[in-house]
């Protein structure tokens, strides 16, 4: 679990340092920078995963389209910097990553330093390490395992399985990131397309095929929630062609045909994508989940069932002692931070340019109008009550 996030110079987030928890709901008006979060944790993936043939720094910015879009416009500052610290579910390991990044005239950018530190039973280690040959990947005994090139690509991709930083790089590689539109949600997909439901949820019929296949009753999961919470569906359907293509239907009461997933209605396949996170298999489960605004679209009703079935599939996973995803929301919906709890809830705003955070369950008074039931979550956050409790 990411237990603490430091961002200085990216985009309005010029001087960030956030305290994250299990379940953590970043609510604020438009412009405030909630995305903005999201995406420097994004960045650090790009970065450690690039696409094939590209490297790591080249990738992340290309993404963001380039220096320019990525630095701080309020100042002259050049030196871009992430730092992630985690936390093993059974609290008995730790892993600081830090990443600065040297951004220069034009599109030039550099990797100044990249540093891992793992600490555990007491002892701090640091992973990578600078000598004359350049920064190197090292194990927990201080033996070379890799690295001794810089510039623009990771000294961290070349963690062997056996290497102490691999399991950080294998959450890292883990992340997930979800924004969905539902116009492209409802193409047709190649039916190897689906292992993972990608971040705009255009592949989710090879997705819905895939956990069909492989966990039937994850499907019929989302099946049985599906029947209860949209009147007159009597299934939902993955629909397979000949060419080698799957589409997502639902069978209808009183229809005698199928609705095919480009007719289906916008809140429909998106509660529908929704679900298929909550109920993803475990070994097939993200270390951490984002999502941003999944209320777009959805009656406030649907968001209320959506986080009553996600606490409930949440309080399943840990009485069965398994590890859970750690969950980041961005939102602008009362609804939604009215299902939260007070812990959960961040909130972010713009000032003088760049983003701030203030946290609710900072403010005694604040956690006393809760208690007393005198206003609800929403009516705090959006009344003005957290400016003024600064």
């Amino acid at each position: 679990m990411i237990t603490r996030l430091k961002v200085r110079n990216f985009k309005s987030l010029r001087n960030l340092d956030l305290a994250l928890g299990p379940v953590n709901v970043l609510v604020g008006r438009n412009m405030a920078g909630k995305s903005n979060i999201v995406d420097a944790l994004l960045f650090i993936q790009h970065f450690l995963f690039p696409s094939p043939g590209t490297e790591g720094l080249t990738y992340a910015l290309a993404e963001r389209g380039g220096v320019s879009e990525v630095l701080w416009k309020g100042g002259n500052e050049r030196l871009l910097s992430f730092q992630v610290e985690t936390l093993s579910s059974d609290g008995k390991e730790s892993f600081v990553y830090e990443l600065e990044i040297i951004l220069g005239v034009g599109q030039y950018a550099n990797i100044q330093r990249e540093a891992l530190k793992w600490r555990k039973d007491g002892k701090e280690t640091d992973l990578i390490v600078q000598d004359s040959g350049g920064p190197w990947l090292v194990d927990g005994r201080g033996g070379k395992t890799g690295g001794g090139t810089g510039g623009t690509r990771s000294i961290l991709q070349h963690a062997m399985p056996s290497s102490e930083g691999y399991s950080f790089l294998i959450s890292v590689g883990s992340w997930r990131f979800h924004h969905f539109i539902p116009a492209l949600m409802k193409r047709e997909n190649n039916t190897g397309q689906g292992q993972v439901l990608s971040r705009y949820g255009d592949n989710l019929s090879a997705w819905l095929m895939w956990l069909q296949t492989r966990s039937p009753e994850v499907f019929d999961r989302i099946n049985e929630v599906a029947r209860d919470v949209f009147p007159g569906i009597r299934s939902l359907l993955t629909w397979p062609s000949q060419q080698g293509t799957v589409h997502l239907a639902s069978q209808e009461e009183y229809l005698k045909q199928p609705i095919n997933v480009w007719q289906m209605s916008d809140g429909e396949i998106v509660f529908i994508a929704l679900l298929s996170l909550v109920y993803t298999p475990q070994d097939l489960g993200p270390s951490l989940l984002c999502l941003e605004e999944p209320e777009n679209h959805l009656h406030p009703d649907l968001i209320s069932t959506l986080v009553r079935i996600t606490r409930q599939v949440r309080e399943e996973i840990e009485e069965a002692g398994s590890p859970l995803a750690q969950v980041i929301v961005t939102t602008q919906s009362p609804y939604f931070v009215d299902a939260a709890k007070l812990e959960e809830v961040i909130w972010v705003e713009r000032k003088d340019g760049e983003t701030r955070t203030v946290r609710p369950d900072a403010h005694a008074h604040l956690r006393k109008l809760i208690a007393d039931k005198e206003l609800g979550l929403g009516d705090i956050v959006y009344s003005g009550l957290l400016q003024d409790s600064k």
